[in-house]
């Protein structure tokens, strides 16, 4: 996401909150306009992703707000401990403190379960890789927020390479799809196709022109690892990702099996944010 973007996505969601409307602020009376300084800090354990957010916050607010932070992407935060500090006056850090929360909180959150999937599958030399299942208007922030976290990218969108998927499938064979990529793809393009049961992947295997990855979804980790040995004797050089509700606890077993990448959509679509405050210094 370009600081552009992001500045209006943040404008948009300030504008949602009214922050120039804040009725309890205007209770401050005389002292709205003070100088004061506040600080967020984590409430709990984590990993921090949010520079961007800072610099645009920093941008959109250079006028009445300083921001200062030595913090870095994919640092680890400890409980209690500072991310950023403000200084500006009393009406602006309260008209602004939830939507940064908001965001700050979100990408944190998004990088501390990355590294949670990340650890899960040490010390076996897998990628975890985050999906296009991510919230609407938030993809860039999300997504950089798993990188944060050790996670690497499946695809940042449909133009990033081709992915053949169990709905093509129902359309049209497997070898016909695959023919039909190795003939139009540019050389820039990778070829991926999904299968979900044995006898679409015999299909794939018995294709002449064959994928550069295959991802086995919903496969058990015996499945996976059954499918992992015949895909290595047909195609030694095919990579392999597993995929399809996995878990902290099915990421380590599947880990084991020999795949090259475990994709995990719940790491943006249903993540939960990391708890942060944000407290005057009085």
């Amino acid at each position: 996401m370009n600081a552009f973007t992001l500045q209006n996505l943040i404008r948009c969601e300030l504008e949602t909150d009214q922050f120039t409307q804040d009725v309890t602020g205007k209770l401050l009376e005389e002292k709205a306009l003070d100088t004061v300084q506040a600080v967020v800090f984590s409430k709990e354990k984590g990993v921090f992703s949010g520079v961007s957010t800072l610099e645009a916050f920093q941008k959109l607010f250079e006028k009445e707000v300083q921001f200062r932070w030595e913090i870095a992407e994919g640092q680890p935060l400890a409980s209690g401990q500072e991310i950023v500090e403000l200084t500006g006056s009393r009406r602006a850090l309260l008209a602004l403190e939830r939507t940064l929360l908001n965001f700050l909180g979100h990408a944190c959150g998004v990088a501390t379960l990355t590294r949670s999937y990340v650890e899960a599958v040490k010390p076996n030399r897998v990628q975890i890789l985050a999906t296009r299942k991510t919230l609407p208007g938030l993809r860039p922030l999300q997504l950089t927020a798993v990188e944060a976290g050790g996670g690497k990218i499946h695809r940042r969108s449909l133009a990033d390479g081709i992915l053949i998927k169990e709905n093509h499938c129902a359309l049209q064979d497997e070898v016909t799809l695959l023919e039909r990529a190795h003939r139009t793809r540019s050389p820039l393009h990778g070829i991926e196709i999904e299968v979900q049961n044995f006898d679409s992947l015999n299909k794939v295997l018995s294709a002449k022109h064959g994928p550069d990855v295959i991802m086995l979804d919903n496969f058990s980790a015996k499945e996976v690892q059954e499918a992992v040995s015949l895909i290595r004797n047909k195609l030694p050089d095919c990579r392999i990702e597993a995929s399809g509700g996995v878990d902290l606890q099915s990421a380590g077993a599947l880990a084991e099996t020999g795949v090259d990448y475990i994709s995990v959509g719940k790491l943006t679509h249903s993540v939960s944010v990391l708890n942060l405050s944000l407290d005057f210094r009085l």
